[in-house]
């Protein structure tokens, strides 16, 4: 490639990138081009064809949330039309307690808009006292409830100056003051392991609201994490899925980038950010290309932002060394794609026959100390020897585009040990080993689970992941950096770098280790575009709205 010159570069491709991208390019007027040394865009927004062809595999995000995208929507109303579709089961969330094969279904909101079909379930799975809270919890999902809403003005906001209270913190401390509150300020400080027992008298309820906090990614084994048992209700029941795979998200953006003149360069690796005079005037790629720019964007992880394309002479030591202690092994994940003859036939759809229609689904019991356990486990870089399945997820259902004709694909999930903690030949053992052991978790749960009615798997271990990405080295880590106290909102990554604005002038981050929530959302995207058009003086598109 020619020297060439932009104003903006934005290291990576992923989906962080192009969420900052487009704003650029149309909000900003910005010449905008996107550098990324995979083969293609998208990051956690990939999709590819690997359990067997025709079937769709999601490699990171693959469940999501109609919230996820309230910016490109409300900023990019085209966004639909170019391909951004969401689509969703009938049953958004449920769980199967391995002892009697009973299940609790909670609906899609859309298919129960007033929340009383989903009333009626919980009553009879966990009991009058347990349904009566979770009513007041789901509750404040609404509008008039508040929670989810200071949840959004934190995910789509920068966060506030050192000191001050965040939206959610603030309207925390507004509801612990009502007589009807369901968390005090000790609850808020359990972990959440110990939270979930003491909140739900059912540990039926009890450990499906812990594995829902343990799957999107926080730690529940560590302190300050009891709100995430309220949070697995109030912003886990708009649970959705991209028609056509998670890809097309990416290939919508990527849509609206080309016709607002931005430009994209796969298989480019960048190998330093460009800096004079204390200010970042490009980068420069592995050739030796100096691609030369007004602004730079970099979504790496910090590690790699601060020690390879930054350079430590550029930075202070106190910065450094924050970086590098980063905690980034506790939330690695082994995802695995099922292509299937059949649809899965859940024993306890003789309890309840829509929960065969689930997007997301725990297959649980009542034994609470083998979640707790399995934490430790990983805590100490073991794999559990008892499996536990985190979810299967079954989107062929509510959209049949991503398996042949009559076939099916199901996704599975599980937390497992840091990539580093085995070694390639053990991983590849424990592919197979995971596979057989999922096939028996499996076949207790179902009537039709049984090998021949697999066509084939895709798996993807931390081990695959560390290699695939190298913002999830070295411990394959899908949230890159651990969403533990000292490196969470409104301080990650760490305070130096959460707003999005580096001490190198002209250079922004941004990616999945900054702002309130990991996922593939458009959260960390939009905040850094909000930075950048604070610091330029460009449009700003929220004007008059809370975020």
């Amino acid at each position: 490639m020619a020297d060439v010159t932009f104003d903006a570069v934005i290291v990576g491709g992923g989906n962080k990138a192009l969420v900052t991208a487009i704003y650029l390019a149309k909000y900003g007027g910005m010449k905008v081009a996107l550098f990324e040394e995979r083969h293609e865009l998208g990051g956690g927004w990939g999709s590819h064809e690997a359990a067997a062809p025709g079937f769709i595999s999601n490699t990171h995000a693959s469940t999501v949330r109609r919230w996820y995208f309230l910016p490109l929507y409300r900023d990019f109303p085209e966004i639909e039309e170019k391909g951004l579709k969401l689509l969703h089961n009938k049953v958004a969330l449920g769980v199967i307690l391995k002892e009697d094969h009973s299940c609790l279904p909670l609906y899609h909101p859309e298919e129960d808009p007033t929340g009383e079909k989903t009333f009626r379930e919980v009553r009879r799975f966990a009991g009058e006292r347990d349904a009566e809270k979770w009513l007041k919890a789901y509750e404040l999902t609404r509008p008039e409830g508040g929670y989810q809403l200071a949840a959004l003005e934190d995910l789509f906001n920068l966060p506030p100056p050192p000191g001050q209270p965040t939206p959610l913190e603030r309207w925390l401390t507004d509801y612990m003051k009502r007589p009807d509150a369901l968390v005090d300020r000790r609850f808020l400080n359990l972990a959440a392991d110990q939270a979930a027992s003491e909140f739900w008298e059912s540990e039926g309820l009890a450990y499906f609201t812990l594995r829902v906090a343990k799957a999107v990614g926080f730690p529940t084994e560590v302190g300050d994490s009891g709100l995430e048992v309220l949070r697995s209700i109030a912003m886990s029941l708009d649970r959705c899925l991209i028609k056509g795979g998670t890809h097309t998200a990416a290939h919508a953006c990527q849509r609206v980038l080309l016709e607002n003149g931005g430009k994209f360069f796969t298989k480019n690796r960048v190998k330093k950010v460009l800096i004079e005079n204390g200010a970042a005037r490009g980068i420069v790629l592995d050739d030796g290309t100096e691609v030369r720019a007004k602004i730079v964007v970099t979504t790496v992880d910090p590690y790699q932002l601060c020690f390879d394309l930054i350079g430590p002479e550029q930075l202070e030591n106190g910065l450094l060394r924050k970086v590098a202690h980063l905690e980034r092994s506790l939330t690695c994940i082994t995802w695995y794609t099922w292509a299937l003859h059949e649809a899965a036939d859940y024993r306890a759809s003789d309890y309840n026959p829509d929960i065969n229609n689930c997007q997301w689904l725990i297959l649980g019991s009542r034994n609470m100390e083998s979640l707790v356990q399995e934490s430790h486990w990983r805590r100490v870089g073991k794999n559990p020897p008892d499996l536990h399945i985190v979810n299967f997820h079954h989107h062929s259902l509510a959209d049949p585009t991503q398996a042949p004709l009559g076939k099916h694909v199901v996704g599975s999930e599980i937390h497992a040990a840091p990539a580093y903690a085995l070694s390639e030949r053990e991983w590849m053992e424990y592919k197979k080993q995971h596979a057989e052991g999922t096939m028996a978790e499996w076949r207790h749960y179902m009537r039709n689970m049984r090998w021949d009615n697999v066509i084939g798997y895709d798996a993807i271990t931390p081990y695959d992941a560390a290699r695939r990405q190298r913002n999830m080295a070295p411990a394959g880590n899908w949230n890159i950096i651990d969403r533990v106290p000292g490196q969470n909102f409104p301080y990650i990554p760490v305070p130096e770098l959460a707003s999005h604005r580096t001490p190198i002038k002209n250079l922004y981050a941004t990616g999945s280790a900054w702002g309130r929530y990991n996922a593939g959302h458009t959260g960390q995207g939009y905040t850094c575009y909000k930075a950048i058009a604070e610091d330029l003086k460009l449009k700003k598109t929220w004007e008059g709205q809370p975020w």
